[in-house]
Protein backbone atom coordinates (compact mmCIF):
# COMPACT_ATOMS: atom_id res chain seq x y z
CA UNK A 1 0.00 0.00 0.00
CA UNK A 2 2.83 2.13 0.92
CA UNK A 3 4.83 4.08 -1.58
CA UNK A 4 8.38 3.67 -1.48
CA UNK A 5 10.16 7.09 -0.65
CA UNK A 6 12.28 9.37 1.03
CA UNK A 7 10.34 11.30 3.68
CA UNK A 8 10.00 12.51 7.22
CA UNK A 9 12.38 15.85 6.44
CA UNK A 10 10.90 18.84 4.64
CA UNK A 11 12.00 19.87 1.45
CA UNK A 12 13.74 23.31 1.10
CA UNK A 13 12.15 26.39 0.51
CA UNK A 14 9.57 26.21 3.59
CA UNK A 15 11.44 29.15 5.75
CA UNK A 16 9.65 32.38 4.05
CA UNK A 17 5.88 31.84 3.65
CA UNK A 18 4.78 34.43 1.01
CA UNK A 19 1.40 36.04 0.86
CA UNK A 20 0.75 37.78 -2.14
CA UNK A 21 -2.66 37.50 -2.13
CA UNK A 22 -3.45 37.90 1.94
CA UNK A 23 -5.46 40.94 1.94
CA UNK A 24 -7.88 40.51 4.69
CA UNK A 25 -9.46 37.31 4.34
CA UNK A 26 -7.68 33.74 4.80
CA UNK A 27 -5.17 32.28 2.71
CA UNK A 28 -3.97 28.94 1.69
CA UNK A 29 -0.50 27.38 0.90
CA UNK A 30 -0.38 27.19 -3.35
CA UNK A 31 0.38 23.53 -2.42
CA UNK A 32 -3.25 23.21 -1.44
CA UNK A 33 -4.21 24.76 -4.52
CA UNK A 34 -1.78 22.28 -6.64
CA UNK A 35 -3.22 19.86 -5.12
CA UNK A 36 -6.46 19.81 -5.31
CA UNK A 37 -5.75 20.95 -9.35
CA UNK A 38 -3.87 17.63 -9.38
CA UNK A 39 -7.15 16.16 -8.02
CA UNK A 40 -9.92 17.19 -10.38
CA UNK A 41 -7.42 16.77 -13.01
CA UNK A 42 -7.37 12.97 -11.96
CA UNK A 43 -11.29 13.24 -11.20
CA UNK A 44 -12.13 13.70 -14.85
CA UNK A 45 -12.03 17.83 -15.21
CA UNK A 46 -9.33 20.23 -16.77
CA UNK A 47 -6.76 21.34 -13.74
CA UNK A 48 -5.15 23.63 -15.44
CA UNK A 49 -8.13 25.43 -17.23
CA UNK A 50 -10.24 25.27 -13.75
CA UNK A 51 -7.03 26.87 -11.87
CA UNK A 52 -6.83 29.54 -14.66
CA UNK A 53 -10.90 30.26 -15.00
CA UNK A 54 -10.74 30.72 -10.90
CA UNK A 55 -8.42 33.61 -11.22
CA UNK A 56 -5.20 32.57 -10.16
CA UNK A 57 -2.35 34.52 -12.23
CA UNK A 58 1.46 33.74 -11.67
CA UNK A 59 1.70 33.57 -7.97
CA UNK A 60 0.23 29.62 -8.27
CA UNK A 61 3.72 29.35 -9.85
CA UNK A 62 6.37 30.23 -6.64
CA UNK A 63 6.78 26.97 -3.89
CA UNK A 64 6.07 29.39 -0.79
CA UNK A 65 2.95 31.72 -2.24
CA UNK A 66 -0.42 32.03 -0.36
CA UNK A 67 -3.07 32.33 -2.38
CA UNK A 68 -6.98 33.49 -1.17
CA UNK A 69 -8.70 30.99 0.40
CA UNK A 70 -11.99 32.34 -1.79
CA UNK A 71 -10.50 31.58 -5.13
CA UNK A 72 -10.06 27.50 -3.44
CA UNK A 73 -14.45 27.70 -3.32
CA UNK A 74 -14.05 29.68 -6.63
CA UNK A 75 -12.31 26.76 -8.00
CA UNK A 76 -14.34 24.33 -6.40
CA UNK A 77 -17.34 25.98 -7.87
CA UNK A 78 -15.68 25.41 -11.42
CA UNK A 79 -15.29 21.70 -10.61
CA UNK A 80 -18.66 21.33 -9.43
CA UNK A 81 -19.86 22.84 -12.14
CA UNK A 82 -18.07 20.55 -14.52
CA UNK A 83 -19.15 16.94 -13.27
CA UNK A 84 -22.23 16.13 -10.43
CA UNK A 85 -20.24 13.31 -9.44
CA UNK A 86 -20.93 12.26 -6.09
CA UNK A 87 -17.53 11.28 -5.28
CA UNK A 88 -15.99 13.96 -6.76
CA UNK A 89 -14.00 15.02 -3.34
CA UNK A 90 -13.12 11.56 -2.18
CA UNK A 91 -12.04 10.96 -6.07
CA UNK A 92 -9.89 14.23 -5.89
CA UNK A 93 -8.57 13.22 -2.76
CA UNK A 94 -7.01 10.05 -4.18
CA UNK A 95 -4.34 11.68 -5.46
CA UNK A 96 -2.44 12.76 -2.45
CA UNK A 97 0.79 11.76 -2.24
CA UNK A 98 3.17 12.13 0.61
CA UNK A 99 5.09 15.56 0.69
CA UNK A 100 2.40 17.24 -1.44
CA UNK A 101 1.30 19.33 1.12
CA UNK A 102 4.90 20.10 2.22
CA UNK A 103 5.36 21.02 5.93
CA UNK A 104 1.99 19.66 7.15
CA UNK A 105 3.09 15.88 5.74
CA UNK A 106 6.09 15.77 7.39
CA UNK A 107 4.27 17.29 10.59
CA UNK A 108 2.02 14.78 11.04
CA UNK A 109 4.17 11.59 10.14
CA UNK A 110 6.30 12.37 13.02
CA UNK A 111 3.17 12.45 15.54
CA UNK A 112 3.57 9.60 17.73
CA UNK A 113 0.53 7.94 17.39
CA UNK A 114 -2.22 7.88 15.16
CA UNK A 115 -4.63 10.49 17.96
CA UNK A 116 -1.87 12.44 17.61
CA UNK A 117 -1.58 13.31 13.75
CA UNK A 118 -4.84 14.93 14.40
CA UNK A 119 -3.88 16.90 17.22
CA UNK A 120 -0.95 18.17 15.45
CA UNK A 121 -3.15 19.03 12.45
CA UNK A 122 -5.70 20.81 14.04
CA UNK A 123 -2.79 23.33 15.81
CA UNK A 124 -0.91 23.48 12.58
CA UNK A 125 -3.96 23.75 10.14
CA UNK A 126 -2.87 27.78 9.22
CA UNK A 127 0.23 26.26 7.56
CA UNK A 128 -2.32 24.62 4.67
CA UNK A 129 -5.06 27.55 5.21
CA UNK A 130 -5.98 30.55 7.86
CA UNK A 131 -9.65 29.65 6.80
CA UNK A 132 -12.06 29.67 10.16
CA UNK A 133 -12.85 26.33 9.15
CA UNK A 134 -13.92 23.11 12.03
CA UNK A 135 -11.13 20.59 12.42
CA UNK A 136 -10.63 18.70 15.57
CA UNK A 137 -10.71 15.57 16.94
CA UNK A 138 -13.18 14.55 19.72
CA UNK A 139 -12.69 11.44 22.42
CA UNK A 140 -10.22 8.70 21.41
CA UNK A 141 -8.74 8.35 25.06
CA UNK A 142 -9.04 4.67 25.58
CA UNK A 143 -12.54 5.01 23.78
CA UNK A 144 -13.81 6.12 19.69
CA UNK A 145 -12.38 9.59 18.52
CA UNK A 146 -14.79 11.05 16.15
CA UNK A 147 -12.65 13.60 13.61
CA UNK A 148 -14.58 16.51 12.35
CA UNK A 149 -13.33 18.43 9.22
CA UNK A 150 -16.03 20.79 8.18
CA UNK A 151 -15.23 23.20 5.34
CA UNK A 152 -17.11 26.66 6.29
CA UNK A 153 -17.36 29.03 3.05
CA UNK A 154 -20.41 30.22 3.19
CA UNK A 155 -21.68 27.85 0.08
CA UNK A 156 -23.01 24.63 0.73
CA UNK A 157 -22.37 23.00 -2.17
CA UNK A 158 -18.79 23.70 -2.34
CA UNK A 159 -18.63 22.75 1.63
CA UNK A 160 -20.04 19.84 1.20
CA UNK A 161 -17.65 18.60 -1.96
CA UNK A 162 -14.79 20.40 -0.24
CA UNK A 163 -15.21 18.66 2.95
CA UNK A 164 -15.60 15.21 1.70
CA UNK A 165 -12.28 16.02 -0.33
CA UNK A 166 -10.49 17.12 2.68
CA UNK A 167 -11.85 14.45 5.20
CA UNK A 168 -10.60 11.58 2.77
CA UNK A 169 -7.34 13.38 2.35
CA UNK A 170 -6.81 12.90 6.01
CA UNK A 171 -7.87 9.36 5.87
CA UNK A 172 -5.72 8.25 3.15
CA UNK A 173 -2.49 10.42 4.68
CA UNK A 174 -3.77 8.55 7.97
CA UNK A 175 -3.64 5.32 6.12
CA UNK A 176 -0.11 5.97 4.84
CA UNK A 177 1.88 7.52 8.10
CA UNK A 178 0.32 4.52 10.15
CA UNK A 179 1.17 1.77 7.36
CA UNK A 180 -1.89 -0.12 7.38
CA UNK A 181 -5.20 -0.07 6.27
CA UNK A 182 -7.39 2.19 8.45
CA UNK A 183 -11.21 1.68 8.22
CA UNK A 184 -13.70 4.05 9.73
CA UNK A 185 -16.23 2.63 11.82
CA UNK A 186 -18.61 5.57 10.45
CA UNK A 187 -18.50 8.66 8.50
CA UNK A 188 -21.03 11.29 7.95
CA UNK A 189 -21.05 13.97 5.16
CA UNK A 190 -23.51 17.07 4.93
CA UNK A 191 -24.48 16.44 1.42
CA UNK A 192 -27.76 14.75 0.45
CA UNK A 193 -27.96 11.02 -0.11
CA UNK A 194 -27.16 10.63 -4.01
CA UNK A 195 -29.58 7.94 -5.70
CA UNK A 196 -26.36 5.54 -5.59
CA UNK A 197 -23.51 5.87 -3.17
CA UNK A 198 -21.64 2.22 -2.86
CA UNK A 199 -19.02 4.02 -4.47
CA UNK A 200 -18.21 6.34 -1.54
CA UNK A 201 -19.04 3.58 1.10
CA UNK A 202 -15.62 1.83 -0.58
CA UNK A 203 -13.36 4.43 -1.41
CA UNK A 204 -13.52 5.70 2.42
CA UNK A 205 -13.58 1.62 3.43
CA UNK A 206 -16.51 2.99 5.76
CA UNK A 207 -18.70 0.58 7.91
CA UNK A 208 -21.32 3.16 7.75
CA UNK A 209 -22.12 6.06 5.76
CA UNK A 210 -24.77 8.67 6.96
CA UNK A 211 -25.83 11.98 4.59
CA UNK A 212 -27.17 15.52 5.63
CA UNK A 213 -25.09 15.36 8.93
CA UNK A 214 -24.16 18.67 10.68
CA UNK A 215 -20.63 18.29 10.04
CA UNK A 216 -18.24 16.05 8.14
CA UNK A 217 -17.32 13.49 10.49
CA UNK A 218 -15.37 9.89 10.44
CA UNK A 219 -15.30 7.56 13.31
CA UNK A 220 -12.40 5.63 14.41
CA UNK A 221 -11.62 2.78 16.41
CA UNK A 222 -9.55 3.17 19.90
CA UNK A 223 -7.16 0.49 18.61
CA UNK A 224 -6.50 2.21 15.61
CA UNK A 225 -6.39 6.21 17.13
CA UNK A 226 -3.56 4.33 19.76
CA UNK A 227 -1.14 3.09 17.11
CA UNK A 228 2.09 4.15 17.09
CA UNK A 229 3.49 5.63 14.10
CA UNK A 230 6.04 3.18 12.33
CA UNK A 231 8.62 5.96 10.99
CA UNK A 232 8.56 8.98 13.41
CA UNK A 233 11.28 10.33 14.78
CA UNK A 234 10.40 12.21 18.21
CA UNK A 235 13.41 14.59 18.13
CA UNK A 236 12.59 15.55 14.66
CA UNK A 237 9.25 16.05 15.40
CA UNK A 238 9.86 18.67 17.80
CA UNK A 239 12.28 20.38 15.72
CA UNK A 240 9.32 20.53 13.07
CA UNK A 241 6.59 21.83 15.41
CA UNK A 242 8.86 24.60 17.04
CA UNK A 243 9.29 25.59 12.73
CA UNK A 244 6.11 25.14 12.12
CA UNK A 245 5.56 27.70 15.11
CA UNK A 246 7.39 30.00 13.70
CA UNK A 247 6.27 29.61 9.98
CA UNK A 248 2.81 30.50 11.51
CA UNK A 249 3.85 33.24 13.49
CA UNK A 250 6.02 34.97 9.67
CA UNK A 251 3.18 34.30 8.12
CA UNK A 252 0.92 36.61 10.43
CA UNK A 253 3.49 39.77 9.73
CA UNK A 254 3.82 38.73 6.25
CA UNK A 255 -0.20 39.28 6.29
CA UNK A 256 -0.23 42.39 7.92
CA UNK A 257 2.70 44.14 4.81
CA UNK A 258 0.82 42.27 2.29
CA UNK A 259 -2.42 44.40 3.42
CA UNK A 260 -0.69 47.31 3.16
CA UNK A 261 0.83 46.83 -0.04
CA UNK A 262 -2.26 45.98 -1.88
CA UNK A 263 -4.29 49.01 0.49
CA UNK A 264 -1.87 51.08 -1.79
CA UNK A 265 -2.64 49.79 -4.91
CA UNK A 266 -6.13 49.80 -4.19
CA UNK A 267 -5.82 53.88 -3.57
CA UNK A 268 -3.51 54.50 -6.06
CA UNK A 269 -5.52 52.73 -8.61
CA UNK A 270 -8.73 55.11 -7.50
CA UNK A 271 -6.87 57.89 -8.38
CA UNK A 272 -5.21 57.34 -11.25
CA UNK A 273 -1.35 57.89 -10.16
CA UNK A 274 -0.47 54.36 -9.91
CA UNK A 275 3.43 52.47 -11.07
CA UNK A 276 5.52 51.06 -9.15
CA UNK A 277 7.85 53.97 -8.09
CA UNK A 278 4.75 55.53 -6.35
CA UNK A 279 3.88 52.70 -4.61
CA UNK A 280 7.65 52.00 -3.41
CA UNK A 281 8.05 55.48 -2.56
CA UNK A 282 4.42 55.06 -0.09
CA UNK A 283 5.97 52.38 1.43
CA UNK A 284 9.42 54.17 2.20
CA UNK A 285 11.33 51.35 -0.47
CA UNK A 286 12.99 51.86 -3.02
CA UNK A 287 11.60 50.29 -6.34
CA UNK A 288 14.12 47.73 -6.69
CA UNK A 289 13.65 46.83 -2.80
CA UNK A 290 9.70 46.57 -3.63
CA UNK A 291 10.51 44.14 -6.41
CA UNK A 292 12.74 42.04 -4.67
CA UNK A 293 9.91 42.08 -1.56
CA UNK A 294 7.87 40.79 -3.95
CA UNK A 295 9.84 37.87 -5.67
CA UNK A 296 9.99 36.50 -2.22
CA UNK A 297 6.58 36.78 -1.50
CA UNK A 298 5.89 35.07 -4.41
CA UNK A 299 4.61 37.43 -7.07
CA UNK A 300 5.31 40.01 -9.41
CA UNK A 301 4.45 43.58 -9.94
CA UNK A 302 2.26 43.00 -12.83
CA UNK A 303 0.69 40.55 -11.20
CA UNK A 304 -0.04 42.39 -8.04
CA UNK A 305 -1.84 44.31 -10.06
CA UNK A 306 -3.81 42.23 -11.97
CA UNK A 307 -4.87 40.80 -8.55
CA UNK A 308 -6.06 43.78 -7.21
CA UNK A 309 -8.11 44.66 -10.24
CA UNK A 310 -9.66 41.17 -10.47
CA UNK A 311 -10.59 41.09 -6.50
CA UNK A 312 -11.87 44.65 -6.38
CA UNK A 313 -13.42 44.16 -10.04
CA UNK A 314 -15.42 41.30 -8.58
CA UNK A 315 -16.43 43.01 -5.51
CA UNK A 316 -17.70 45.98 -6.66
CA UNK A 317 -19.88 44.31 -9.75
CA UNK A 318 -21.47 42.59 -7.14
CA UNK A 319 -22.16 45.97 -5.72
CA UNK A 320 -24.02 46.72 -8.84
CA UNK A 321 -21.63 49.67 -9.27
CA UNK A 322 -21.68 49.86 -13.49
CA UNK A 323 -18.62 48.89 -15.43
CA UNK A 324 -18.59 52.31 -16.36
CA UNK A 325 -17.91 53.53 -12.75
CA UNK A 326 -15.63 50.27 -12.57
CA UNK A 327 -13.18 51.01 -15.49
CA UNK A 328 -12.48 54.39 -13.56
CA UNK A 329 -12.28 52.84 -10.11
CA UNK A 330 -9.43 50.49 -11.17
CA UNK A 331 -7.61 53.17 -13.56
CA UNK A 332 -8.97 50.98 -16.60
CA UNK A 333 -8.90 53.66 -20.03
CA UNK A 334 -12.79 52.45 -20.69
CA UNK A 335 -15.29 49.93 -20.14
CA UNK A 336 -13.68 48.04 -23.53
CA UNK A 337 -10.56 46.99 -21.48
CA UNK A 338 -12.25 46.25 -18.47
CA UNK A 339 -14.53 44.03 -20.53
CA UNK A 340 -11.43 42.20 -22.07
CA UNK A 341 -9.91 42.25 -18.58
CA UNK A 342 -12.98 40.30 -17.09
CA UNK A 343 -13.17 38.00 -20.06
CA UNK A 344 -9.57 36.66 -19.63
CA UNK A 345 -10.02 36.27 -15.54
CA UNK A 346 -13.93 34.61 -16.67
CA UNK A 347 -14.99 35.81 -13.59
CA UNK A 348 -18.01 38.59 -14.48
CA UNK A 349 -20.58 39.03 -11.79
CA UNK A 350 -22.58 41.68 -13.25
CA UNK A 351 -23.00 38.58 -16.47
CA UNK A 352 -26.69 37.87 -14.97
CA UNK A 353 -27.53 41.61 -14.18
CA UNK A 354 -29.89 44.04 -16.76
CA UNK A 355 -27.48 44.34 -19.87
CA UNK A 356 -27.80 47.62 -20.02
CA UNK A 357 -26.18 48.40 -17.33
CA UNK A 358 -22.73 47.62 -19.00
CA UNK A 359 -22.62 51.54 -19.92
CA UNK A 360 -24.58 53.03 -17.68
Amino acid sequence: MRQPEPKRCPPKGMTRPGEPDGERGPTAHVSALRLLAAGLEGAGGDGVALVRRAGFAGQATTDDARVPTDRLSRLWRRGLGATDDPCLGVKAAGHWRFGRLRLMDYLVANAPTLADVFTVMEEYSALVNTAPNEIHLTGGTGSTGTVTYQIRSGDPDVDAMASQYALATVLFRARYVAGREIRPLHVGLTSDAPAHHRELAVRFGAQRLDFGADATTMTLASADLSLPLPDADARLGEVLRQHAADVIATQARSSLWTGRLRQVVTDQLAGGGLSLRTVARALALSPRSLQRRLAEEGTTWRDLVDTVRHDRATVLLARGMSRKEVAARLGFADTRALRAALRRWRTDPAATTSPDRSSR
